[in-house]
């Protein structure tokens, strides 16, 4: 580790101190995390901290983040355009399926459409960019609810409800709450007709650096064309996408 260069070094120092959180991290802690010397590990602390890229917590010998950083966080959160970094894979999902597909997030106690690709096929669906969609009862939706906190979910449940768009929707809170938990451990959501009649969708999340779901993308279309079958099919992909565009916004598993 001694090998790297120098501004490399202090690098993984600051990645040592973002690992530890509001916490901090000591000089020891760091050499441990770190592989660097001791001396090595007092110089760089000593100049991050000067330079207010580290910043000491309170009276303590332990060290975390600065609030420098923050100029260079705000001006890569600004590029990191959810949507112009999603765009490429799932136009290739779409490919794939042959099928729609649409990129969500949240909007308030709903979603929103904030993205599309078409289906190649002949026959497509109306959906539109910025149409509002209930999460009970969608795909992605169901997704996004699924990584909630159960206040947050329950507070959305009380203030919307859990009205059915169709026969297949679910309308019972405890029923719903038992498929989320399938949803966030398998890492996908199946929509089985439940928004419209005739309509079939598969889900994915997708994660931020914070490890975080921030969005989520569907496949969508008709069921003559794709069946359960079929859409069960993808479900390698569906989760693929979820990896690939969600190592480009810096999550790891």
């Amino acid at each position: 580790m001694e090998k790297l260069d120098p501004s490399l070094k202090a690098l993984e120092i600051i990645e040592a101190c973002a690992k530890s959180g509001s916490e901090g991290i000591g000089v020891t802690e760091i050499v441990h995390e770190t592989g660097l010397s001791r001396s090595t590990v007092h110089r760089l602390v000593t100049s991050l901290t000067e330079s207010f890229y580290l910043r000491r917590v309170g009276t303590s010998k332990k060290f975390k983040l600065g609030y420098r950083l923050l100029r260079l966080t705000d001006s890569l959160t600004n590029d990191l355009k959810i949507k112009d970094i999603a765009s490429p894979y799932l136009h290739q999902l779409s490919e794939t399926t042959q099928e729609a597909v649409h990129l969500i997030q949240m909007d308030g106690s709903y979603a929103v459409y904030v993205d599309k690709i078409d289906s190649p096929q002949p026959v497509g669906l109306l959906s539109k960019i910025g149409t509002r969609i209930m999460l009970h009862c969608t795909g992605a939706g169901k997704v996004l609810l699924a990584h909630l906190s159960v206040e947050q979910r329950e507070r959305i449940v009380q203030e919307v409800g859990l009205p059915p768009q169709t026969p297949y929707s679910i309308t019972d809170a405890a029923k719903l709450n038992q498929e989320l938990a399938v949803i966030k451990e398998q890492g996908y959501s199946i929509d089985r007709m439940e928004n419209r009649e005739g309509i079939y969708c598969i889900a994915g999340p997708i994660y931020d650096h914070r490890n975080e779901v921030i969005a989520a993308f569907s496949v969508s279309g008709p069921s003559y064309r794709f069946s359960l079958e079929q859409l069960n099919s993808h479900i390698p992909d569906v989760k693929e996408t979820t990896r690939l565009i969600s190592e480009q916004l810096g999550f790891r598993s």
